[in-house]
């Protein structure tokens, strides 16, 4: 019997953690360069501040395309299986859509303090 680890269900969770792993290292290096560049934070704070419009723009793009892939793909999927999920799919919907919103009033907060 041969054993090959990136066939299968066990291929597939080794790249996944190893992906994981290779994210997270990548984390770490770009934050101790940012540490490194700008130990206060006050240079990302202020650039942070320059771009809100074009992150907040980003932020809309990928709530726009999280959303398309939930009504084209996902749900119809998920009413296909369970039907019964049905009566229960729009209070959850409606927990991600205010999910989104708290989290954009979150973000704007500083900006309407003036910080």
């Amino acid at each position: 019997m041969k054993f090959i680890l990136n066939r299968g269900r066990v291929g597939r969770i080794l790249f996944v953690a190893l992906s994981f792993l290779l994210l997270t290292v990548v984390m770490f290096a770009v934050a101790s360069v940012f540490m490194a560049y700008d130990p206060d934070g006050h240079l990302t704070r202020n650039w942070l501040h320059q771009n809100r419009w074009g992150l907040f723009g980003w932020r809309l793009a990928i709530y726009a395309g999280i959303s398309s892939a939930w009504l084209l793909k996902v749900r119809p999927q998920i009413v296909a299986r369970w039907p019964e999920t049905r009566v229960r799919l729009p209070r959850t919907e409606w927990l991600g859509v205010l999910f989104m919103l708290v989290t954009e009033s979150v973000a704007w907060m500083s900006v309407a303090k003036g910080g």
